[in-house]
């Protein structure tokens, strides 16, 4: 069972730390005592309403990444009714009692450039709206913008893109960092036939007055953030360098960091991938089993509607790489990689299951001993899943990796089916014989 969050905080003593584990943990989370409160990788969700609530003085909440997943985007995510410090945490949703950031922050969640010219220089404009100073990073290679600070108010963005192969699929991650950092995924299509984009309009925020914009004012007000500047910066886990300002902390763009502690996930658990795997990685799949027992990986590669893309769309021994190369499998050991920079734009899901392979429905795994699946990435083991609980299933789900706004996540299923391959096969609309 994953850890509570409020758990780990209530325990911790008055003026301590709490370091949360890796992962991703439903709120909301309650901080009713002066901590500093420390995530490592961590993600604090709720469907709807505030995910931290924050009553105490001296608090300093530090490296989390908070999102409401249905709710409008400007309920608040992030209450105090103090001052209290944040470093390097991303927020998708709005806040309350840090000032200005209390302002509307009219920024699109994905900036999707539509088809543009493959190998060739193109500019894109986009106007937006937020109610404090703010940096703009992008590190993708042949993505950047102009200017990368902008002030508080509306702004013109160009975003240029250049050189990006016609076999690619443009996917860019643009943090927007106030006292917070929020993230505008940019998405595009290169096309060898399609027309240089020469500061084409991509969006437009509405235009606001600065009361509508900023409700706080200029000033700060009882709640508002303690200035970091006057604090020592410390750097985050999975960043790569960290630097002060007069009214923030910046740190740099996220970076898969391959010094991060191995994450040993729980059957129902999610987790981000980018800081673990980068771009790639491989899938590997061990147990102890009878000697004369085989067990076959597939990879179903599924669009938003979880339907396969014909046959074409799964990946096993009779067809061992994917028409993109996005996945492949070998059968020389079994082992699977994944690269997420070939992955088809339309690929919403990819589902990854072990299967054994004939002798009908007394040959299960019930006679599997410790079966595990176990990630690798920069040549070392990052994430582990024990399938702990198996019994009579033929065919079991290890784990879905999913495309969730912009950004591919991992979910450790570990459930299956008694009656076989077929059925899993014909969920996914590929016909076969049950």
């Amino acid at each position: 069972m994953a850890e509570n969050i409020n758990d780990i905080i209530g325990r911790t003593p008055d003026g301590g730390t709490a370091m949360l584990p890796s992962g991703e943990f439903e709120g909301p989370v309650y901080i009713t005592k002066p901590l500093r409160v420390v995530g490592n990788n961590t993600t604090l969700w709720a469907k709807r309403g505030s995910i931290i609530e924050i009553t105490a003085q001296s608090v300093s909440v530090e490296n989390l990444r908070v999102e409401l997943t249905e709710d409008d985007v400007r309920t608040p995510a992030v209450v105090t009714k103090h001052p209290a410090e944040v470093r390097n945490v991303e927020v998708y949703g709005a806040v309350r009692g840090f000032g200005r950031e209390d302002g509307i922050f009219d920024i699109p969640r994905t900036l999707d450039l539509g088809e543009f010219a493959a190998e060739s220089d193109n500019t894109f404009v986009m106007t937006i709206n937020v109610p404090a100073d703010a940096e703009l990073i992008c590190s993708t290679q042949g993505v950047s913008v102009t200017p990368q600070r902008i002030p508080a108010g509306r702004s013109d963005v160009t975003v240029s893109v250049s050189g990006i192969s016609p076999q690619m699929f443009l996917y860019a991650e643009l943090l927007l960092k106030t006292q917070f950092t929020r993230r505008i995924y940019i998405t595009g299509r290169p096309r060898s036939d399609a027309a240089k984009a020469e500061m084409l309009r991509v969006f437009t925020a509405p235009e606001r007055s600065e009361s509508e914009l900023c409700p706080n004012g200029s000033g700060t007000d009882a709640h508002s953030v303690v200035p970091s500047s006057t604090q020592n910066v410390r750097t985050d886990p999975f960043s790569t360098a960290a630097s002060a300002r007069t009214d923030t902390v910046t740190i740099s763009a996220p970076a898969p960091v391959y010094d991060m502690p191995l994450l040993e996930m729980k059957k129902g658990q999610r987790v981000s991938l980018y800081q673990y795997v980068g771009n790639s990685c491989t899938l590997s799949f061990s147990c102890v089993k009878p000697s004369d027992m085989d067990i076959d990986p597939y990879v179903f590669l599924l669009d938003n509607s979880e339907r396969s893309f014909g046959d074409a769309g799964l990946i096993f021994f009779g067809n061992e790489t994917s028409e993109h190369g996005e996945a492949r499998y070998f059968p020389s050991d079994g082992h699977i990689d994944i690269d997420f920079d070939k992955i088809d734009y339309r690929v919403h899901k990819i589902t990854v299951a072990y299967s054994i392979y004939a002798g009908g429905a007394a040959r299960n795994f019930s006679l599997v001993q410790a079966p595990k699946i176990t990630v690798t990435a920069g040549g070392r083991e990052r994430i582990t899943f024990d399938m702990d609980g198996l019994s009579g299933e033929t065919t079991v789900v290890a784990i879905e990796i999913y495309r969730y706004k912009g950004e591919w996540k991992l979910s450790a299923v570990g459930a299956g089916y008694r009656d076989g391959m077929a059925r899993l096969c014909n969920r996914y609309g590929i016909e076969v014989e049950e």
